[in-house]
């Protein structure tokens, strides 16, 4: 199975769904990684929010700390023993994806046309580049018409809303040191208070949820 994970920033694919990655691999299924903005923003904002560590670390260009997290991508990627051919850097900036839909749809058009499994961050979703992230991926669908394929739908900021036979948990308990591990690799945001936490539930967390939908389902449900 080719199992196509979309990541609107450098971290959001081990937040969302680390564990389930780790055990799909084992499984034998090809995964592939997009991520989709490039992370540059992350000190702007989280600055603006209050939730930044202020240090000589963090007083960098938006434009360094891009190239930063790009790097740790390569980092993570290699922990985890993904191929190199599987991993797609749409590079958008960091919150304005909204902005470069139609863009992203393109880039992603080759690389999902013949996949069996999306793995998104969900709909109605307060985070703009997380929403921006499930139009790209669900656009490029229809337009390929990819009537068959399944979408797990993930959630970072909320819960997914969706009827029991919608849901499925992953069990994910014997990946979920690795999966800190792997976290840990993006060094650049351990001067981020909130995403530190996150980092820490990670550790904690024994399974993953997701919504499971099939492209007719689009519309019909509030995180699809």
């Amino acid at each position: 199975m080719k199992i196509v994970v979309f990541a609107p920033h450098p971290d959001d694919e081990l937040i969302g769904a680390g564990g389930s990655i780790l055990k799909w691999m084992e499984e034998g299924h090809n995964i592939h990684i997009i991520y989709v903005s490039d992370g540059r923003a992350a000190y702007t904002y989280e600055k603006k929010m209050g939730r930044l560590i202020l240090t000589e670390q963090t007083q960098i260009s938006e434009d360094e700390l891009a190239g930063i997290r790009m790097r740790e991508i390569n980092e993570v990627i290699k922990f985890l023993e993904i191929p190199l051919e599987n991993i797609s850097k749409f590079e958008l900036p960091d919150q304005q994806v909204s902005e470069y839909i139609d863009l992203g749809v393109e880039k992603s058009k080759e690389i999902i046309k013949d996949a069996d499994r999306l793995v998104i961050p969900s709909n109605n979703n307060p985070h703009t580049d997380h929403q921006a992230t499930f139009t790209i991926a669900t656009k490029a669908a229809k337009e390929l018409e990819l009537s068959d394929i399944e979408f797990y739908v993930y959630s970072i900021y909320v819960s997914v809303k969706a009827p029991k036979e919608k849901r499925v948990k992953v069990d994910t308990a014997n990946y979920r040191e690795k999966v800190y591990r792997a976290l840990l690799l993006y060094d650049s945001q351990k001067y981020i208070s909130s995403v530190k936490s996150s980092f820490k539930n990670k550790k904690r967390s024994r399974r993953e949820r997701f919504g499971v939908f099939k492209l007719e389902d689009l519309n019909d449900y509030y995180n699809f």
